[in-house]
């Protein structure tokens, strides 16, 4: 089946909503870091150290049953 010319053209508003959804994409892949600190009534700082995210137990190797 043979797609006419029309089908392969794309607006430019099409051209601009995927370059923005692979450019959001990307950007979400890249790492990040981030510096914590915590303040209190009295005045007191304490800084944290970054640390990767923890979302429960790992996965078994055979997988769940």
């Amino acid at each position: 089946m043979l797609l006419s010319l029309g089908m392969l053209m794309l607006s430019g508003t099409q051209i601009y909503t995927i370059f923005t959804v692979q450019l959001f994409a990307f950007l979400n892949l890249l790492p990040v870091e981030a510096d914590i600190a915590a303040y209190s009534f009295d005045n007191k700082t304490e800084n944290f150290d970054d640390l990767p995210a923890r979302f429960g137990f790992r996965l078994p190797s055979d997988g769940l049953k």
